[in-house]
């Protein structure tokens, strides 16, 4: 993989842990940059961090009330947001999810073909369809319609009072279409290609209302695969066509991170 970025170290660490845990390999202790970092894993997956094999470990110099607040939101299930806490919590918070917000280029993720696509509420459905289908197997659909919970879920990074409101009304606005996809193999290394293209061919440039969500990262594609669609769906895609090559991608995956 090619220099991480901050987000993309980060989601190196949920495709780690999650892609062990579906093979059953165990996950070697991490040093986080920060300790939101593990909390943001844990979130995206749902899982508490001592079930994903994580400790809240940051590089010293860390900040302690960050690191008491990361720890008490990731030891049980379920983990939550620190939107659920009483006190507001350390400005340092909006630091790091500026980190994660901030442009850091392309990443040269190793091959998963599992992966899923969401249409966003008053998105064009049937033209995300052909566009996906010219290409791409579509093996699943579901409609749902999202809560403030399933949007924190989806962008657990996102920060501004005023932007999340927003984003919360948007998102829950009314039904979601999701297609649960195997991706062809151009678009397994390059997932991100695919989601600009179909946005370029679809969106008028609105940053919330782009008709599509699509993982960029493995680990957030089969996080999303198990939240929109089901574990099942996730299990099943992975088992059959991805977890022939988990180990290479666990490999390269650790490259990026600190076991020191």
């Amino acid at each position: 993989m090619t220099a991480p970025a901050y987000r993309a170290k980060v989601a190196a660490l949920l495709a780690y842990v999650t892609e062990s845990r579906l093979i059953g390999a165990p996950v070697a202790p991490v040093r986080a940059d920060s300790p939101w970092d593990i909390w943001w894993v844990c979130y995206r997956a749902q899982t508490p961090a001592p079930d994903l094999g994580l400790r809240v470990r940051a590089h010293p110099g860390a900040c302690g009330r960050c690191f008491d607040t990361a720890t008490a939101l990731t030891q049980a299930g379920p983990v939550r947001h620190p939107d659920s806490l009483t006190q507001s919590p350390c400005a340092c918070l909006v630091d790091w999810a500026k980190l994660m917000r901030a442009d850091g280029g392309d990443t040269d993720w190793p091959p998963l073909r599992a992966s899923v696509a969401m249409v966003k509420p008053g998105g064009d459905a049937p033209g995300v369809l052909r566009a996906l289908s010219r290409e791409h197997l579509v093996t699943a659909v579901t409609t749902r319609t999202l809560t403030a919970s399933d949007a924190r879920r989806l962008y657990p990074d996102a920060y501004g009072a005023e932007y999340v409101a927003r984003q919360d009304d948007y998102l829950t606005s009314s039904p979601v279409t999701v297609y649960a996809l195997l991706l062809n193999d151009d678009a397994a290394r390059r997932p991100k290609d695919l989601k600009l293209g179909i946005r370029a061919q679809l969106a008028d440039g609105d940053v919330l209302r782009n008709h599509l969500h699509m993982p960029d990262s493995p680990g957030d594609a089969l996080c999303d695969l198990a939240h929109l669609i089901s574990d099942n769906t996730r299990d099943d895609l992975y088992g059959r066509y991805d977890r022939v090559a988990a180990e290479h991608r666990i490999a390269r995956y650790r490259d990026c991170l600190d076991f020191g």
